[in-house]
């Protein structure tokens, strides 16, 4: 990099001044980690958004850098966080001095740029206000919704264990708690719905997700693509699980779908496209180990693939590209075979046979 193109992304470039770090923590920043050294006092040259617009329990925040400005975080050493603890007086003295501290600022690694903004295309500070714990802070540990969910099975398992009453655990009020809008995909069909809407929207989660859009979105069909990158970026970076299961159950919604298959441009395209970005982006062990556990995703694409096939929307071409750019990711990385929709068509007649159920008046 020349010292002209230097000094600009320093001028315009976002800076992050880290206070009492010590030596041998690991940092990092979008998808890249170091190991800190003596000298270490954050980064600088770190873009802004739109031009303008294992040591211990991994911790961190997300922020939306704007051009020059200077976020400052201390560490603090009895919970081995950064903390937003710098009054604005603070921040502007430190920006003032920024050129003194130019040595013990690393630069943002540019050549992550474009993979992270495909990671993030659709994420919006909004999102993040309403979605991240008070400052935008959380780690490993930050609970959600499926929490309670997993706590409510477990009462009623011992209930009828039991065959006593078992009260419902009281939950504790706490700020350190991702606010996932909570996704049930197990109960799909409209209220007092007769069998036979029972029976379709049981299966086809269509109903379910155009309720959803309109009561979380604000019918905003991208907005679901980003809070399903969010999702992604908490089980990637932030090594949080409730990510993972957030990021499941957006992705059962809007596959699981058969009716709503005409919002190809303004769904189910980008979702496929940031679902080819994430698994390009997914380190082989955890695309065996989380991505295939309980075979998951081969079960949810091997469904859509066979939706589409059999479909006539009239975005089919691109939904079937973006299909195969997710079946030629799967294959390269994980060797994962993504069978064409006449292929699962096929199976299922040989599968069916003389066996297949029948349809009585």
């Amino acid at each position: 990099m020349d010292q002209y193109t230097a000094q600009a992304l320093f001028a315009q470039g976002g800076s992050l001044v880290i206070l009492d770090a010590p030596t041998g923590i690991e940092f990092g920043v979008d998808l890249d980690t170091w190991e800190t050294g003596p000298l270490f006092q954050g980064l600088k040259m770190i873009p802004p958004v739109n031009g303008e617009s294992q040591a211990g329990m991994r911790c961190g925040f997300f922020h939306d850098f704007k051009t020059s400005e200077v976020v400052v975080r201390k560490w603090r050493e009895d919970t081995e966080q950064l903390v937003d603890s710098a009054s604005a007086e603070d921040v502007e003295r430190i920006r003032l001095r920024l050129r003194d501290l130019d040595s013990g600022l690393g630069a943002y690694p540019l050549d992550l740029m474009e993979r992270w903004n495909a990671l993030t295309c659709f994420i919006t500070p909004a999102m993040l206000q309403r979605v991240l714990p008070a400052g935008g802070e959380f780690s490993s540990a930050t609970g959600s919704v499926y929490e309670d969910e997993e706590m409510e099975a477990a009462r009623r398992m011992l209930e009828q264990q039991t065959g006593t009453p078992v009260p419902s655990a009281e939950m504790a009020e706490s700020f350190d708690r991702f606010s996932f809008p909570h996704i049930d995909v197990r109960h799909s069909v409209p209220p007092n719905a007769d069998p036979s809407l029972v029976c379709r929207y049981g299966v086809d989660k269509s109903w379910l997700l155009q309720t959803t859009l309109a009561k979380y979105w604000n019918g905003d069909a991208r907005a679901l693509v980003g809070e399903f990158q969010l999702a992604f970026l908490i089980i990637l970076v932030g090594q949080n699980f409730a990510g993972l299961e957030h990021w499941k159950r957006l992705l059962h919604l809007a596959l699981g779908s058969i009716e709503a298959l005409d919002l190809a441009d303004s769904l189910f395209v980008p979702m496929l496209k940031t679902l080819d970005d994430q698994l390009n982006e997914c380190p082989k062990e955890f695309g065996t180990s989380v991505l295939d556990q309980d075979n998951f995703l081969a079960q949810i694409l091997t469904t859509f693939v066979l939706n589409v096939y059999e479909s006539e929307v009239s975005g089919k071409q691109a939904l079937e590209d973006g299909v195969q750019r997710v079946r030629d990711t799967l294959a390269a990385r994980f060797q994962w075979v993504l069978p064409s929709g006449s292929q699962i068509q096929d199976e299922a007649d040989v599968e069916e046979g003389e066996y297949a159920p029948q349809i009585v008046d």
